[in-house]
């Protein structure tokens, strides 16, 4: 999975060499998301709409091995690995924290509806590049990749008769058994994982990394640098047969190290003082990975990769394997770890319930037949889908093996009643997915079907391919499809065991063998389409006759044949909170800033003439009449961030007011500079130049001023910004990138030198939260900490915009800062309220929570108030729930 800055350190001492008549093995998981870089180079990477097909991405797959091939190389193996070793599991969750947040990122950024494809791009197989020169770079929010795509190559691979015998699913992790191969028969790995360099490759063995393959246009020969471990010691001067471990073991402790520091290190035996283990059970993970006992694991290498794992880890009961790749066995204990199940990402709506809910009693079928191979009960497995924090997955209770018949009889004869009840045979799998859906919303007992939703739209003519209503119920069935091919596939792996198969369950398993194959799924750029064929396919009599036996779920069926008009009514008036949960001073104050939340959504996603955009902005402004310092404050910050000059008078009364709270005050200054019209320079100037003014209203003048005029000037057209995780209008812009991007020492600076304008040192400072974050970059830490060195700053409006930014990155190292600041009871309560809202946006880290507790009672209403709605976020931060406002937000507050 990567060592960071391993391979940009080896960089300058590879040999760039042609590749000819060379062995080499494929780290396979790596070559699928090399093909699917190579495909969606062109695209536009924002819309799922363009994102490849299973069907290109496996013809590209193919046509680039056969390009290697002609050019010399014999390919000997291609590995994927099909159980993954405990030890990677900390790795494994934080990787899906981060892609949980991005899909979070990316609904915030299109919160209206995904990117359409452009109408004019169209990529075909003789478009794609196999050996480009150069990665073109997307800084903006995008989807996540095909869920499917491992499993999709895997597939495309075996049924060529060219590669289909090379491709080995391996009971472990690939990487260890594409270093075994070259350790034992020589030649290269091609991979993108810098890992492979800790590996022991033997006296000749190297890695080539999938990126750096350039073909000669005029020789068409293959050229690329070559890491060969052996050389790469020789030319640093350190241990063959140890030092290139060592050197990645210190790289991995302090990324921040240059290769001369860490080389050094080397050769003075650091690791060997490392505390504990440390450095022992970094080698042990190269050397002795973790691999599946050999109990069934032959039988389950044909299957999924995720679903190969899971099969494997029920079939050891009590003991799992290690081994140095082939050699030498032994049995450890493995008792503490449950059962898990990583699902494929899919691209659903964060808002809602993860669209693997639905098709649950399909898996817990499967899990359940998993019993009988194990020896003993499964009581439960841990699905790892969308999580928001370290966690141990959604509890799925498994079914006792007597239900297991019940179950899938049952199963069985959904899938005959649907099949009778429509026209087109092949329409049976997206209709159990509907069915589900429904099932799904009896069972909790509240709202409307999300698929009779969108089937409703369909019929009146009123389908959003964009919308992520669509996108959602996409993924539900995408979900059911791939639940059924994970219970074929364990029905398959059991067949091979007798008796462990009844004849209900066999005769479900011959039905299975009908699902379509993964390209044949379905996918956004043909489900509109499909859906809108759903009503001329007879769905919703279908429908009706199968739940002709439950009176709460025709009645939903049949009032999905209503006009679409009086549900819309309905549904917006649940998703718009009136304004009278905003005002009402009975309502707790977490609750009014949710739906101040959704009331910022709401006038933010539609036009600013509109009749919802206004009447969002009035609900908001009526808010000033509270007590609350706090809630008023938010009102200005939100306004701000509408877009919307409808709040520009609002916000201006609040800033005459000289007899209103200089904190609510401030924050509408500020508003009227993230709105960016030049008319209001007039007012900011004159409360900046205003004698006796509040410092925290003239200082927030001041930078309003800059900003509206940076906005509306013509030096911000030649400036170029760098692409920001963070969708706020913030202050200030980043600090402009020039030739050489500045470092964090510089910006560091900057930040601190209080012999300038403040607006340019808070350009400093957004452009160090934005190289704070994603939180795994190398600059991440060090930003945090140069921003941490703010809070010390004369200014308490300096010092509260630092404790924002830390809100919005949540970023745990700045816990200790955050911590301090609340905790200074001499503190400006403005900086002290920030830095509480900002700590609970870190509520999932140990001690944050105890921390704010201590506050619930402190002198300052403000921070009292604060610390309750951090309270209400730490919560959300613990609970994995995806929506803190009514209407989902961004949860960092002002």
């Amino acid at each position: 999975m990567g060592i960071p800055q391993l391979r940009r350190h080896l960089e300058p001492y590879a040999e760039r060499t042609v590749l000819d008549a060379s062995n080499v093995v494929l780290d396979g998981p790596a070559l699928a998301y090399h093909v699917l870089g190579l495909c969606a180079r062109t695209t536009r990477k924002t819309s799922p709409f363009e994102q490849p097909s299973y069907e290109v991405l496996g013809r590209t797959a193919i046509a680039w091995l056969k390009k290697i091939q002609s050019c010399g190389l014999a390919v000997s193996a291609i590995y994927f690995d099909s159980f993954l070793p405990a030890s990677k599991r900390p790795e494994r969750i934080q990787r899906l924290i981060k892609s949980s947040r991005d899909l979070i990122k990316y609904h915030s950024a299109y919160v209206a509806g995904v990117p359409a494809a452009n109408p004019h791009h169209t990529t075909g197989d003789a478009d794609i590049d196999l050996f480009p020169n150069a990665w073109p770079t997307e800084r903006r929010v995008q989807p996540p990749p095909p869920p499917f795509l491992v499993p999709a190559i895997i597939d495309a691979l075996r049924d060529t008769p060219d590669f289909g015998h090379l491709v080995k699913l391996v009971p472990g992790e690939a990487d260890g058994f594409c270093a075994q191969h070259i350790r034992q028969h020589g030649g290269r790995v091609l991979t993108s994982d810098s890992d492979l360099l800790v590996y022991d490759l033997g006296e000749d063995g190297g890695v080539i990394f999938f990126a750096d393959i350039d073909a000669d246009a005029e020789t068409q020969k293959l050229i690329a640098p070559q890491y060969v471990p052996v050389h790469l010691c020789r030319r640093l001067s350190i241990r063959p047969d140890t030092g290139l471990r060592s050197l990645a073991f210190e790289i991995s402790r302090d990324p921040h190290l240059t290769l001369q520091q860490a080389v050094e290190r080397c050769k003075t035996g650091e690791a060997a003082s490392a505390p504990g283990n440390e450095y022992s059970d970094f080698v042990d993970l190269y050397l002795s990975p973790e691999v599946a006992s050999k109990l069934g694991a032959d039988k389950a290498l044909p299957l999924d990769p995720r679903v190969s794992e899971i099969v494997l880890r029920s079939c050891r009961k009590k003991s799992t394997a290690t081994a140095d790749l082939g050699d030498n066995v032994a049995a450890k204990e493995d008792n503490d770890h449950p059962l898990e199940m990583y699902l494929p990402f899919l691209l659903d709506c964060p808002a809602r319930t993860s669209a693997w809910e639905a098709s649950k009693l399909t898996r817990q079928l499967a899990y359940a037949i998993l019993q009988s191979l194990r020896g003993d009960d499964i009581l439960s497995v841990s699905e790892m889908r969308r999580i928001q924090s370290m966690s141990s997955g959604s509890q799925i209770p498994v079914p006792r093996p007597s239900e297991v018949d019940r179950l899938g009889g049952s199963l069985l004869a959904s899938l005959h009643q649907i099949e009778a009840g429509m026209r087109k045979p092949d329409l049976v799998w997206i209709m159990l997915a509907i069915y589900q859906d429904i099932a799904l919303t009896l069972d909790r007992g509240k709202g409307f079907p999300l698929s009779l939703e969108v089937l409703q739209q369909a019929a009146t003519g009123e389908t959003d391919p964009c919308s992520w209503e669509l996108l959602h119920l996409l993924a539900q069935i995408q979900a059911t499809y791939y639940s059924l091919r994970m219970l074929r596939q364990v029905l398959d792996f059991s067949a091979h065991y007798p008796g462990t198969i009844s004849t209900t369950l066999s005769k479900l398993s011959r039905y299975l063998a009908r699902l379509p194959s993964l390209p044949d799924f379905p996918s956004p750029k043909s489900f509109a389409e499909t859906i809108f064929s759903l009503k001329d396919e007879g769905a919703l009599p279908c429908l009706e006759r199968l739940y002709a036996e439950h009176d709460d779920a025709t009645l939903l069926i049949k009032s999905a044949q209503e006009p679409q008009s009086s549900k819309k009514t309905k549904k917006r008036k649940r998703e718009a909170p009136a304004e009278g949960s905003l005002t009402a001073e009975s309502t707790p104050l977490p609750v009014r800033f949710r739906a101040l939340f959704s009331l910022k959504h709401v006038a933010a996603q539609h036009p600013a003439e509109s009749a919802e955009s206004l009447a969002a902005i009035d609900a908001i402004a009526a808010g000033f009449a509270s007590p609350s310092a706090l809630l008023k404050h938010e009102l200005a910050y939100c306004l701000g961030q509408t877009a919307n000059p409808a709040a520009i008078p609002h916000l201006t009364a609040v800033l005459e007011d000289v007899a209103e709270d200089a904190m609510c005050r401030h924050e509408a200054a500020e508003a009227l500079g993230a709105l960016g019209d030049a008319a209001s320079l007039e007012v900011l100037r004159r409360f900046r130049d205003r004698e006796g003014e509040e410092v925290v209203v003239t200082e927030t003048c001041e930078i309003a001023v800059e900003r509206i005029e940076w906005a509306n000037g013509e030096g911000r057209k030649a400036e170029k910004l760098r692409a920001s995780d963070f969708s706020s209008v913030d202050p200030a812009p980043p600090m402009p990138q020039g030739q050489k991007e500045p470092t964090v020492e510089e910006l560091g600076n900057t930040l601190m030198d209080t012999s300038l304008p403040l607006f340019k040192r808070y350009r400093a400072m957004f452009a160090l939260r934005d190289l704070a974050s994603p939180p795994d970059l190398p600059t991440a830490v060090p930003a945090v900490h140069a921003l941490a060195k703010g809070l010390n700053d004369s200014s308490a409006l300096f010092r509260h915009e630092i404790a924002f930014v830390f809100g919005q990155l949540a970023h745990p190292a700045s816990i200790p800062a955050l911590t301090a600041a609340l905790s200074n009871t001499e503190e400006a309560s403005m900086v002290r309220h920030e830095a509480a809202e900002a700590l609970g946006s870190l509520g999932d880290e140990e001690g944050v929570e105890e921390t704010l507790k201590k506050f619930l009672h402190d002198k300052e209403a403000v921070v009292r108030d604060s610390v309750i709605v951090a309270l209400d976020m730490a919560e959300y931060e613990k609970s994995n729930e995806t929506e803190y406002a009514l209407i989902p937000e961004v949860k960092s507050t002002a």
